[in-house]
């Protein structure tokens, strides 16, 4: 899995500052605290991140750790305050969503 750097500063007028954090590989044991240290340091960013983008298109396996790390960017996600969007979800992601009952939580839009 690789990382994206943290954006750079835009104005504050203007559309959301979203911050994207491409997955690449598989998602388990050896790669999730990448992801979750990522996805961190873009909720620390200033200016504020408004939209926090997980891109799952290149991700070639997503196992029950991963899983476990895509509920936890959720909930810091949502501590935050912020939106999460999981893009680009490969079919094997889609049917362990919808296997396990997490699809709801993870795909749904948190109210403001």
């Amino acid at each position: 899995m690789s990382t994206s750097p943290v954006p750079p500063p835009r104005p504050a007028a203007g559309p959301p500052r979203t911050a994207t954090v491409p997955v690449e590989g598989e998602l388990d044991h050896e790669s999730c605290g990448e992801l979750l240290r990522a996805v961190a340091a873009h909720l620390a960013a200033r200016p504020r991140v408004d939209v926090v983008r997980v891109d799952c298109g290149d991700m070639s396996l997503c196992d029950s750790t991963g899983l476990s790390a895509l509920l936890q960017v959720r909930r810091d996600v949502d501590a935050a305050g912020r939106r999460l969007l999981l893009d680009r979800r490969p079919a094997h992601l889609e049917r362990l969503l919808r296997l396990t009952g997490t699809a709801d939580y993870l795909l749904t839009d948190r109210p403001d």
